[in-house]
């Protein structure tokens, strides 16, 4: 068991002074959201996992840990009724949510993560013609799906609105 320093969530032990917040075995099945309540005890906690059945209701816990940068939720339970409570993580930097459940109503909640410098929403119900109301001056980098023609002018006009910004359309090997 451990000790006064250590913290349990769903039956795994980890040292609070944790930066990286990840269970051992992927695709960890939580039985019980609540659990995630126990990712504020972390004071450092910078980055957190992927591969697991989070959902919804994990996700307000999640977005209650102002020091994470670093999100990835790929291969999850997530919609974009979950996405509203990432709003208020202010220091987040990094957003990763391939093969979620969310779709052009996020693209909102996105332009409120100001800090964000990458968005990766590839292979999600999102694709580049939804991208045209994204307003994220500081984002250096985007990976969106891009399956025809609409997708593809609407990203090009995107980065000429953000010059600086890498934007990786991926697509179906069509290019247009």
């Amino acid at each position: 068991m451990g000790n006064k320093k250590d913290i349990i969530i769903c039956g795994e032990v980890f040292k609070a002074k944790r930066i990286h917040f990840s269970f051992e075995t992927i695709f960890k099945q939580i039985g019980n959201m609540n659990e995630l309540k126990k990712l504020q005890e972390f004071p450092n906690l910078e980055s957190v996992f992927n591969g697991t059945n989070i959902n919804d209701i994990g996700l307000q816990y999640i977005g209650q840990c102002s020091t994470i940068t670093n999100l990835n939720l790929t291969f999850t339970n997530i919609s974009d009724k979950g996405i509203t409570h990432l709003v208020n993580l202010n220091s987040i930097k990094h957003l990763r949510l391939k093969e979620t459940n969310i779709s052009k109503k996020s693209i909102q909640n996105f332009n409120q993560m100001t800090h964000l410098i990458s968005l990766q929403v590839h292979e999600t119900n999102i694709s580049g013609k939804d991208m045209a109301n994204l307003n994220l001056a500081h984002l250096e980098e985007l990976f969106v799906d891009s399956n025809d023609v609409e997708d593809y002018n609407t990203l090009l006009a995107l980065s000429n609105r953000l010059p600086s910004c890498k934007i990786v359309a991926k697509g179906k090997g069509t290019f247009f």
